[in-house]
């Protein structure tokens, strides 16, 4: 019962008319509110045009089936946004010059009416996807508007999109089964013990399945030196009115989030997880953080000169991005000659070796100076790291620096995916359990997780629980 697909013209038009009629709507109740004003007419016919175009080039009518309702709603704040800007970036340059001395800068964005005005609007909006995306959902637990897919592969990579279709039913696509060659038909393919589907047969039975079948989406799991398999698969069904979906097998090579980047008209797979809006954010957040804290900074550099008149800095040399290796800068929190003391400590203490050889610190480590103490658990010596941010070696927020040694022991399968983006002066491990996991293991799953999910959101997420962390003190030494 795919009643959505069969009439998917009208609906996107349907959808794009209710936008409209929706922001006309508001800006109707608006007025009642505030009483009749030239700047409501304004916002009615400007505000409509500029919906139907941005939200169009921001691709809010694609189908929204495989996306979460938060990703949804976050394009649609972005598409606003774009909308609210660029009409008031169209008043500045229809204003005279006696109106463009009063709208300069902020323009409509100094006005309450016009922010009431836009709030209530993103409210409407965002409430209609969502009103919409829960009417679907309900039908599709009704058995309608549902996908009908096949996975051809049953390795790690066609589990994974097994699994993640079980786990995310609201996207509506009912799994049939899989088609694999090393595999018995009728035999159960599973993962971590949960039954995923059945073999419906060998990789070659695929296309006169799915089309007598009529399956909607075909994924295809398979390595790629199985080339031929998967051009003949192509081939057969791409060209028969199949939705297929090639899922590339990078499992193995611990690279899931690999982009496709355009280099003139070559599509290549590019491993560099480190996105553009990162490096904006790091370069704005970090110059604020150094002026705010610059009395800070005087301070500290005055009384590591006064406790024993050593350097001021210390450098570490630890992983960046691609596996390049960088001077990680701290202040100075331990004795000019600790080097020295700690191989004579690790060889009278095996205790201590062991905690070092796991870790790569001591918890209470006897080198460190009274001054290097407080700043330890203050978190204050890593503020000379926002220096290696803005010379591009390092992030606000990301995976933790780690030394060369720690990536060839312990990342072993994730150490790709870590070196896809550049390590950051707070992260997972900062703002939650921070030193005190004692589980290596944890701590990799922890950067292999943050590198996989990053985000905006997540970024400033991070950064407002690592200020509440430093505030409590927790697990700094």
């Amino acid at each position: 019962m795919n009643l959505l697909r069969r009439h998917a013209m009208f609906f996107n038009i349907g959808q794009r008319v209710l936008d409209i009629a929706i922001l006309l709507f508001i800006t109707w109740i608006t007025e009642k509110i505030l009483g009749s004003t030239q700047l409501m007419k304004v916002l009615a016919i400007y505000g409509s045009l500029l919906v139907a175009v941005i939200f169009s080039l921001s691709h809010l009518y694609k189908s929204w089936r495989g996306v979460s309702v938060g990703n949804q709603i976050k394009a649609l704040f972005l598409a606003w946004v774009c909308v609210l800007v660029v009409f008031n970036v169209i008043v500045l340059l229809l204003s005279n010059k006696d109106q463009l001395a009063v709208l300069w800068p902020l323009c409509l964005f100094r006005s309450p009416e016009f922010l009431l005005w836009s709030l209530l609007v993103f409210v409407a909006l965002a409430a209609e996807r969502i009103g919409l995306r829960t009417i679907l959902m309900y039908y599709r637990t009704k058995d309608y508007n549902k996908r009908r897919a096949v996975i051809v592969g049953a390795g790690e990579a066609g589990k994974m999109v097994a699994k993640y279709l079980a786990d995310n039913k609201w996207m509506g696509i009912r799994l049939l089964g899989f088609f694999d060659d090393k595999l018995q038909e009728g035999e159960i393919v599973k993962g971590s013990e949960i039954a995923l589907g059945p073999v419906l047969g060998p990789i070659e039975s695929c296309p006169g399945f799915s089309l007598s079948k009529r399956i909607d989406i075909v994924f295809i799991a398979l390595p790629a030196r199985a080339e031929m398999k998967i051009r003949q698969l192509v081939w057969d069904l791409g060209t028969k009115g199949v939705g297929i979906f090639l899922v590339p097998d990078l499992f193995t090579l611990g690279i899931q989030k690999a982009k496709m980047h355009q280099l003139g008209e070559l599509h290549l797979l590019d491993l560099n997880l480190f996105s553009g809006w990162k490096r904006a954010f790091d370069i704005v957040f970090s110059l604020l953080v150094i002026i705010f804290t610059l009395p800070v900074w005087l301070m500290v550099i005055l009384l590591i000169k006064l406790e024993d008149g050593g350097p001021i800095f210390y450098s570490h040399p630890r992983v960046m991005e691609f596996g390049r290796i960088f001077k990680c800068l701290k202040f100075r929190t331990m004795h000019v000659d600790a080097d020295r003391r700690l191989k004579e400590l690790l060889e009278k203490d095996p205790a201590l070796g062991e905690e070092w050889e796991r870790f790569y610190k001591l918890k209470n480590d006897p080198r460190v100076t009274k001054i290097g103490r407080v700043l330890r658990k203050t978190s204050l010596d890593e503020l000379p790291q926002f220096l290696n941010v803005l010379a591009g070696q390092m992030s606000v927020v990301g995976a933790r620096p780690v030394v060369p040694e720690e990536l060839e022991k312990y990342y072993r399968d994730t150490a790709l995916t870590y070196c896809a983006t550049k390590p950051g002066i707070t992260g997972p491990w900062q703002a939650g359990k921070r030193s005190d996991i004692q589980d290596y293991d944890q701590r990799v799953e922890l950067d292999r997780w943050y590198v996989l999910n990053c985000s905006l959101w997540l970024d400033i997420k991070l950064i407002f629980k690592t200020v509440l962390s430093m505030a409590k003190r927790k697990g700094a030494y």
